[in-house]
């Protein structure tokens, strides 16, 4: 049932536009773009991130865009699906992993973007990138959990969505995407780790800047928070659970 809905959204998706898939590739390659262009080219070198700064940019946009779609999703996704949790036998979860795995789709079939990048930079990763992989299951467990607690804090909180939309615009300056961590000042740099993105933005670059990974600490901090948030989002949502289904 979860391998249906999860088609049936993806098709949706990419049928109601007359572009379809290519979306997926356009706007996270425009953003990125962009972004090359503003603070490579309009602010000169600043020593922001590292080089060729356009591959820097791409493979952090391209999850980053899941995380700020699927995150948003997750947050209204009982109250859009109220009528349907009325009448459906699927467990509860399910609908939050379904948005989970459809993003996630998505991010998937962006990943040409990345290839993209590195033939215009002519750069190609070292061995390390066998630890992309796990970048994405990170960063699944990461949202999952997060999902859960958001989403079922929203059905007691309804304006909890808009606060989302606000934390997103402010964690996309806080989170390593435009810059690396190694730019952030040592003094606080173990405080910049306590971002749960960390760690798996870095497992995304370490292919290209072994560098990124220079630090243990920082991953295992940022990890750690990872698997803490996973933890408290399941138990909070089985707490809420019953609000939840009494709420639809």
């Amino acid at each position: 049932m979860l391998r249906l809905l999860v088609l049936r959204d993806l098709q949706t998706q990419y049928t109601k536009f007359r572009l379809g898939y290519l979306w997926t590739i356009i706007e996270p390659l425009g953003m990125a773009i962009v972004l090359w262009f503003v603070f490579s080219m309009l602010l000169g070198p600043r020593k922001l991130g590292l080089q060729p700064y356009l591959l820097f940019l791409s493979i952090a946009i391209l999850p980053w865009w899941w995380f700020t779609k699927g995150i948003s999703s997750m947050a209204r996704v009982f109250q859009k699906n109220r009528g349907q949790l009325r009448v459906s036998l699927l467990p509860t979860q399910m609908w939050v992993l379904r948005v989970l795995i459809v993003t996630m789709m998505e991010f998937i079939l962006s990943l040409p973007v990345i290839v993209v990048a590195m033939v215009l930079t002519r750069s190609w990763p070292g061995p390390l990138i066998v630890l992309f992989p796990l970048g994405i299951a990170l960063q699944f467990i990461l949202m999952y959990g997060l999902g859960l607690l958001i989403s079922s804090w929203a059905v007691v909180i309804p304006d909890l969505a808009r606060i989302v939309r606000i934390v997103m615009r402010a964690m996309f300056y806080l989170t390593p995407v435009l810059y690396s961590i190694s730019n952030i000042p040592p003094g606080i740099r173990p405080y910049a780790a306590l971002n749960p993105l960390v760690a798996p933005l870095g497992l995304y670059r370490v292919a290209w800047w072994p560098e990124e990974h220079e630090s243990s600490f920082e991953f295992a901090v940022s990890l750690a928070i990872c698997l803490i948030i996973f933890v408290i989002g399941y138990f909070t949502f089985r707490r809420l659970e019953p609000r939840i289904l009494k709420e639809a």
